[in-house]
């Protein structure tokens, strides 16, 4: 990145950047599949999945497999499954609490952008409260008609919802497709190795390992 460059907002992804669900996911494909005597390789199929709508990732199983299912079934068995398991608790991502004073105290404009559906989020908010942290500027992934990533969509919406130019936000991502999605977007992309292994974020313009990198990078730009 230049040294010039001074970002005027952060855009967080939720899932495995502010919120700690990853697990909750792993374990719903894990019961999915296991339902159909199959096996969930995590290595293979997540990278595909993350950033994806509960449709999308139905039909890449569906695929991966050469399952004859149908995948609005299949999604509908992923969403209730995830659903309750969502009950069991979430919690946020280790590191996030104190990087958000730091980001509060820059002055920074700063908004969630996410693939989780608006109802998966009023669980997540009963527990983190995350609108006391973020307001309305909490922006889901049915605002833009559920184009999901890595199609820019939900990141220029949240640009134009922040009032600032997509070459001037910074984006937060833990997923190769959320990564992708924020470059299309023009914007520049922080990835963050919580989810995957930083080799595959590598697209990202700077990638840490977890808060205290994001601190630092953060701290030479702002």
């Amino acid at each position: 990145m230049a040294g010039s460059f001074r970002p005027d907002a952060l855009i967080f992804d939720a899932e495995g950047v502010v919120v700690d669900t990853e697990i909750l996911w792993d374990k719903s494909q894990e019961i999915l599949l296991s339902r159909r005597n199959l096996p969930y390789d995590r290595d293979e199929l997540k990278p595909k999945m993350a950033g994806g709508t509960i449709l999308q990732g139905a039909r890449i199983m569906i695929d991966h497999f050469n399952l004859d299912e149908d995948p609005e079934k299949m999604a509908a068995e992923r969403l209730e499954l995830i659903h309750g398991l969502f009950e069991t608790g979430v919690s946020f991502v280790k590191g996030f609490p104190d990087f958000f004073q730091y980001v509060r105290s820059t002055g920074i404009k700063y908004c969630i952008a996410t693939s989780m559906q608006k109802a998966l989020m009023v669980k997540v908010n009963r527990k983190l409260h995350l609108d006391d942290l973020f307001g309305n500027h909490i922006y889901h992934i049915e605002d833009v008609n559920n184009v999901a990533k890595p199609n820019p969509d939900i990141f220029l919406f949240a640009a134009r919802k922040l009032k600032t130019p997509p070459s001037h936000c910074v984006v937060i991502e833990d997923s190769p497709h959320g990564v992708e999605a924020a470059r299309r977007a023009g914007m520049h992309v922080a990835g963050l190795a919580t989810t995957f292994s930083s080799s595959i974020l590598q697209k990202a313009d700077y990638v840490a390992l977890d808060f205290d990198g994001l601190t630092a990078y953060l701290s030479g730009i702002l």
